[in-house]
């Protein structure tokens, strides 16, 4: 997922700004269809819809052949890398079962691996993730103890 975030970040970085190829935003065609659904031609080729995104987004020019092919060629990669990772985990789900130091260590190696895709949050949302579940107990607390005090007054009312 990262290898992902950090391949559209190289794109955007080859393509021109927005600012700069920005046109006049279009207007959507009206549907010939009078209940509001999109007519399905529309959407049947997914370079027009790509085109409209792109529009929308103030991209006033559709991606070259070039681009286009760039795109489709990351895409196969990931394609590629996910049908080897599911082979991978096939062939080790198809072996028979090993003693339990090897198991063991299959899963710290497995346990590394997902560790290391996961994106950690830096300080500043880690302090401000702590501030939202500190604040919330404060709330939750007083509530409680407002509830508790209001229940023993009645209970006192009441017994007396």
């Amino acid at each position: 997922m990262a290898r992902n975030r950090k391949r559209a970040k190289e794109r955007r970085a080859r393509r021109p700004s927005s600012a700069a190829v920005a046109g006049p935003r279009l207007a959507t065609a009206p549907t010939e269809r009078g209940d509001g659904a999109p007519n399905p031609l529309e959407h049947a080729n997914p370079d027009v819809e790509l085109a409209d995104a792109q529009i929308a987004l103030g991209r006033g020019e559709p991606l070259d052949q070039a681009e286009i092919e760039l795109e489709q060629e990351l895409l196969d990669e990931d394609l590629e890398e996910q049908r080897e990772e599911r082979a991978a985990t096939a062939a080790a789900v198809a072996q028979p079962r090993a003693g339990l130091a090897a198991r063991l260590v299959g899963f710290l190696q497995g346990s590394w691996r997902e560790l290391q895709r996961v994106q950690w949050p830096d300080r500043r949302q880690v302090v401000q993730a702590t501030g939202v579940v500190i604040g919330f107990v404060i709330v939750a607390g007083v509530f409680l103890g407002l509830a508790d005090l209001v229940a023993q007054k009645i209970m006192t009312f009441i017994l007396k």
